[in-house]
């Protein structure tokens, strides 16, 4: 399938330093892209690749009359504590076999790029729990293709091992890949996010997968963009649990009546 890697600048392979990839693709409530956007703005990460690959979906962008395809985007930043790339995209790659080829793929051109330096991949996501509703601080499931880095992130606060399931698309196939195939470790964040029909953007799961990243690779960064679209989310949950007592008071259900949604 056709992918083309588009470097906006040359890196010296003898400058990078033990770099890790982040993965922040578009999923269950932007929690992954949000939580690795925010990072890449607040560390001011320089666009390092687009990538334009078939399999994304047949949809163009209009931005101020500009028309443009979708792309995924890597960002860099040299640290010395380690180096960040950070891959975020429009969309996440839409068929089995375009997930797979792109994970190939794009681990095979970061091996080029780095000689084979990459230390790990860790993508970022949701899991769906209806226990968030009423925690001050959601909780991060972990699970990776190695047992003592997957360890190592379970020595921070509100972290806990994914024992068992199946974590769907590039999220978790691109670091599975990557660790299976010898190419570097692959870990998986999943923070805790409320059921799907409630919201559409969820930053306080995205400051929950912030939050361990920053503390596990000591990273210099901020939370107020986060903070301001937390309290954002909380002001829009308050008014809806005011509507649904409103209803559940002034309106209570007749005895045999069905099931409402509100409760």
């Amino acid at each position: 399938m056709y992918i083309n890697f588009e470097k906006k600048f040359e890196l010296n392979k003898d400058e990078i330093n033990n770099p890790v990839i982040l993965i922040g693709w578009p999923g269950i409530a932007l929690v992954g892209k949000l939580a690795i956007s925010s990072i890449k703005d607040s560390i001011d990460a320089q666009l390092f690749l687009e990538i334009k690959y078939f399999d994304f979906p047949p949809k163009s962008f209009v931005e101020k009359g500009s028309l443009g395809v979708p792309t995924a985007k890597v960002y860099y930043k040299h640290r010395e504590s380690g180096d960040l790339f950070i891959l975020t995209g429009d969309f996440q790659p839409q068929t089995p076999e375009g997930v797979f080829d792109f994970s190939q793929k794009f681990c095979e051109e970061m091996n080029i790029i780095t000689d084979e330096k990459i230390k790990m991949y860790i993508s970022t996501g949701a899991m769906v729990s209806d226990k968030s509703l009423n925690k001050k601080k959601p909780d991060v499931y972990i699970c990776g293709t190695d047992e003592k880095i997957v360890e190592s992130f379970l020595e921070f606060d509100n972290t806990t091992m994914m024992e068992n399931g199946i974590i769907a698309g590039a999220n978790g196939i691109l670091p599975a890949w990557a660790g299976n195939n010898g190419y570097a470790p692959g870990i998986c964040l999943l923070a805790e996010t409320l059921p799907m029909g409630m919201i559409n953007l969820d930053p306080k799961a995205s400051k929950a997968l912030v939050t361990l990243l920053k503390n596990y690779f000591d990273i210099d960064m901020d939370y107020a963009e986060l903070d301001k679209k937390i309290k954002e989310m909380e002001d829009m949950l308050d008014k809806f649990k005011e509507k649904s007592d409103y209803f559940m008071r002034d309106h209570p259900l007749d005895e045999g009546h069905e099931d409402s949604y509100f409760r």
